[in-house]
């Protein structure tokens, strides 16, 4: 494709990670740690498993995971999640170059892709950085499966209907958005190595 790197040759979709790909939270504040520390051990496990996999706000989760405790101690903990994930989504900031790399890339024809292990409270605030709206979304809380886990590649295929060598996957995170695409059939390649070839193509 013309006036693209060689790393585009023969690729029709480009399929983006988010967080460390093309956003970044700026100011952590490890949001979810209150509400781990004020469940027991087992509902930690359960938590873990269960926090980007499934579609809910984090208010939810004491009633989900069937907690039974103190009444006061876990909205204490509820109300210091929500205002560190306030200062979380509110840090969300597009990293730098991104912005025109999509949209040469979309200039070029190619479709755009996002696929993310994401919890659900940070869903409207990563998608306000975006520079536009994907061709397709697909985010572990809404699929039920998080990366390295072969369903949520499949959900990105089945979302694009392409075939997966037609698919370059873009990431941050060698074993979710390296290994785990190449192992269902789609190109891979580390974020700042796009980055290079972009800015050197």
């Amino acid at each position: 494709m013309t006036g693209l790197p060689p790393i585009i040759d023969g690729i029709e979709a480009v399929c983006f990670d988010a967080f460390g790909t093309l956003v970044e939270i700026t100011d952590k504040r490890k949001a979810f740690v209150p509400l781990f520390r004020a469940l027991p051990p087992e509902k930690r496990r359960e938590l873990k498993y269960r926090l980007m996999r499934e579609d809910r706000p984090f208010t939810d989760w004491p009633t989900a995971l069937g907690v039974e405790m103190d009444t006061y101690a876990m909205a204490y903990a509820l109300l210091e999640v929500l205002e560190l994930s306030i200062i979380e989504g509110q840090s969300i900031a597009l990293r730098p170059g991104i912005a025109d790399i999509w949209t040469r890339l979309r200039s070029k024809g190619l479709r755009l892709a996002l696929c993310s292990n994401l919890a659900s409270d940070y869903v409207a605030a990563m998608r306000r950085q975006l520079p536009d709206t994907p061709d397709v979304e697909v985010l572990s809380c809404k699929v039920g499966a998080i990366k390295p886990e072969p369903a949520i590649y499949a959900a990105v295929l089945d979302g694009l209907q392409l075939h997966p060598g037609k698919v370059l996957f873009v990431g941050d995170t060698p074993r979710a958005d390296i290994a785990g695409p190449e192992a269902a059939g789609m190109k891979a390649v580390h974020v700042d190595a796009l980055v290079a070839a972009m800015q050197s193509g």
